[in-house]
């Protein structure tokens, strides 16, 4: 099926159902849905605060069902020092899915850590803004029924590329400093928009969170030109893994295909 649907190839497609699988023994039909998670998703580092009722990685391992003990660092919390454990997304759903079941109010935190994901496929529109690749309309056609194959733009490794930003990135100063310029270089940005996206926030209205939208759903922000790989990478870290990369269609003067930051997390 995410063969057909995403244009995956068998390797591919067995990674990805491996990552999204859902956890075992599911406590009703809603968590069930809330585990299958997106590759993003999964794929999502988070720095866990350890406290009770997951106060050492034991416990951590016991409630997620994990197979190895989670890493364990120290560092600064709200309030003072604490201890946290590295895990990811599935990890997270596990422990969520384990609070509902013994129907505890108490919220863990996760820190989101690591880089946007990005996996843009060649042979599909997935990830694009705003549309649903498993749906019949935007799924691959067999290229047998077609004159040429169609090209999905960006591809990957796509350089110099066009990114639409909505939030901190769409600023000269903080370009400027992620990206390593010198005060003599200027980062161009241009007035744009994308369809397809909504705007929202997260962590208790503290960011920005594009999500994907209604087709006439429309958000304003600016473009900006990625030159490198190596700049292109500052900009994902910067994001964080609570974002994943994903293509749009940015508005100009005229029409460019480029990327945007999507929001792969739970919104306010």
């Amino acid at each position: 099926m995410w063969q057909d649907r995403f244009g995956f190839s068998y390797e591919k497609a067995a990674e990805l159902v491996s990552i999204t699988k859902s956890t075992k023994n599911p406590i009703s039909s809603s968590a069930t849905r809330q585990a299958m998670l997106s590759p993003a998703q999964a794929s999502i580092i988070y720095a866990l605060k350890l406290e009770r009722p997951f106060a050492t990685p034991q416990e951590v391992q016991k409630a997620a069902r994990l197979s190895k003990l989670p890493q364990i660092y120290h560092g600064a919390g709200e309030e003072g020092d604490a201890t946290f454990c590295k895990i990811d997304g599935q990890t997270k759903q596990c422990l969520e899915n384990w609070l509902s079941k013994e129907k505890s109010t108490f919220r863990p935190l996760f820190v989101p850590e690591g880089k946007a994901y990005k996996e843009l496929s060649d042979d599909s529109l997935y990830p694009t803004l705003g549309k649903d690749a498993t749906l019949p309309q935007y799924r691959p056609q067999d290229p047998h029924l077609l004159d040429k194959c169609p090209s999905y733009l960006p591809s990957q490794h796509t350089f110099p590329v066009w990114y639409f930003f909505y939030g901190t990135l769409a600023s000269v100063p903080k370009l400027r400093s992620l990206l390593g310029l010198s005060e003599n270089e200027t980062p161009v940005l241009h007035p744009g928009t994308v369809t397809g996206g909504r705007m929202k926030t997260w962590g208790k209205g503290k960011y920005n969170a594009l999500v994907n939208g209604r087709e006439t759903d429309c958000v304003q922000g600016s473009a900006f030109q990625v030159l490198s790989e190596e700049h292109e990478d500052s900009l994902r870290k910067y994001e964080t893994s609570a974002y994943e990369v994903v293509r749009c269609l940015i508005e100009m003067e005229g029409s460019v295909e480029g990327c945007t930051f999507r929001f792969v997390g739970e919104t306010d």
